[in-house]
C-alpha cells in the first residue's frame, strides 16, 4: 500500500489508469435503501433513482477518501473516492513533531 505523503501523490493518484468519469458506487448504496421501510417517501425516490447515470459532482466530498474500501487517507483511498464521484476530497491535517503536515484522524499515535 502506498501512502499519499503529499499534494503531489494525490494529484498523481488521479491520473492512474481508468477515468473518474466511470463512476461505480458498489452494492452499499442498494442495500442501504433496502434498509429504509417499503412505504418510505425517502424510499420510493432513491430508488427511481437507481438507472440514472452518475457523474462527478464538485459538492459530494469524501471525508478521508473512501474509508469502506481502503485504509483512510491514503492514496488508493483517495482515488476510490474520486472514482466513486466525489469531487472534492476533504482529510483531518495535523502537525508530527518536527512540524510536519500529515493527514490523520487521531493525533494519539504521533508520538510527541
Amino acid at each position: 500500500m502506498v501512502l499519499a505523503t503529499s499534494v503531489d501523490d494525490v494529484t498523481a493518484a488521479s491520473s492512474l489508469p481508468g477515468p473518474t468519469t466511470l463512476i461505480s458506487t458498489g452494492p452499499r448504496p442498494s442495500f442501504l435503501i433496502s434498509q429504509l421501510a417499503a412505504s418510505s417517501p425517502l424510499r420510493a425516490t432513491l430508488e427511481a433513482c437507481a438507472d440514472q447515470p452518475m457523474t462527478p459532482n464538485s459538492f459530494a466530498f469524501a471525508h478521508r477518501g473512501a474509508p469502506l474500501q481502503f485504509p483512510e487517507h491514503t492514496r488508493e483511498s483517495a482515488v476510490a473516492a474520486a472514482r466513486l464521484g466525489a469531487g472534492t476530497i476533504e482529510c483531518d491535517v495535523t502537525f508530527t513533531k518536527d512540524h510536519e503536515l500529515v493527514c490523520r484522524h487521531a493525533q494519539n499515535d504521533l508520538h510527541y
